[in-house]
């Protein structure tokens, strides 16, 4: 795993768990772009950010016990400067409560994907706390640690 500093990540990440907390915890919606700021770590283009508020917002809902989320729409591919983020039509998985913040577990085919060339990894799980960002991607060779203090 590779950790980096990276406290202008801290204000997008605390203004995401404002909406994922109660929304895992009592049930709502999150806007994906809240959710793709957080995880792109980069400054989202005005295009992509119309592109993904038109995406709308992740639902969770409790059902068996468990709370689950659930995002459709169009296809979008984000050009970031190290990588393209690429969303599916659909994302879904479980979501939990950790201390000072919540864990997205992904649905292996219904997930975020890095892709640069001919490579491409998918997202696992996302832990976002008020103090680190952690992004697990398939394999651990790629994972990543942001420090928000």
């Amino acid at each position: 795993m590779q950790t980096h500093r990276r406290p202008d990540l801290r204000a997008p990440v605390v203004k995401l768990l404002e909406k994922l907390i109660p929304a895992v915890n009592e049930g709502g919606n999150v806007p994906l772009t809240a959710l793709v700021e957080a995880v792109a770590g980069d400054k989202l283009l005005p295009e992509v950010r119309t592109k993904l508020d038109l995406r709308g917002a992740a639902v969770f809902s409790s059902k068996d016990g468990a709370i689950r989320f659930m995002n459709e729409g169009p296809a979008v591919k984000i050009p970031l400067k190290r990588f393209d983020l690429k969303i599916p039509p659909r994302i879904s998985g479980q979501a939990r409560l950790v201390e000072g913040g919540a864990e997205l577990r992904f649905h292996a085919s219904e997930t975020l994907s890095a892709s640069k060339l001919f490579f491409s990894l998918r997202l696992e799980r996302i832990e976002a706390t008020d103090r680190r960002l952690l992004v697990d991607m398939e394999g651990d060779a790629f994972d990543q640690c942001f420090e928000l203090v």
